[in-house]
């Protein structure tokens, strides 16, 4: 649930302990992306927005006015990063990429004042998709997306654990 910016519990925060975060997977249809970016201008302002199988065209991400894109440097990337501009110019942003760069990357976020009510001055946004490829293999192992970092972490995205036609061999228990 998206919070309303303008409520009390939010006044006077910094923006870095203030990031409103959207993760959605467009399923590489630019008719969904096109819908979901139109439904965030019409809420409370969406600061991240972490997308799966994000459309592509000649290996483009498209646009959306006041965000910018960030995707791993393969053809057709599996996960992207829209950030918006307010963001941008209120921290340092830094994509970092993974061998399995297709499907996974972070994003490293850093404002002297400390992040997410805390004093660490950096902190790390991943976004990972994670299909079963040549069973038992996924496209990004648990280990690489949930590792254990030295920092404020938080990895978000689709890692098709609860649907078991995705893989069906997997043991839930």
């Amino acid at each position: 649930m998206i919070k309303d910016p303008h409520s009390a519990s939010r006044q006077g925060l910094a923006l870095a302990d203030n990031l409103t975060l959207v993760e959605h997977n467009s399923l590489g249809s630019w008719d969904v992306f096109l819908s979901l970016f139109s439904c965030l201008t019409k809420g409370p302002p969406v600061h991240i927005v972490l997308l799966q199988d994000p459309p592509s065209s000649k290996d483009f991400l498209p646009c959306f006015a006041g965000f910018k894109p960030f995707a791993p440097p393969v053809s057709r990337p599996k996960v992207a990063c829209y950030i918006s501009q307010n963001v941008l110019q209120s921290l340092s942003v830094l994509p970092v990429f993974f061998p399995e760069s297709k499907y996974f990357m972070a994003l490293d976020m850093y404002t002297p004042q400390g992040c997410l009510r805390s004093t660490f001055p950096r902190f790390r946004l991943g976004n990972v998709y994670a299909m079963p490829i040549n069973h038992p293999n996924h496209s990004v192992s648990p280990e690489t997306a949930c590792f254990n970092y030295n920092l404020l972490y938080l990895v978000a995205g689709d890692f098709n654990i609860y649907n078991p036609p995705v893989d069906p061999f997997r043991v839930l228990g």
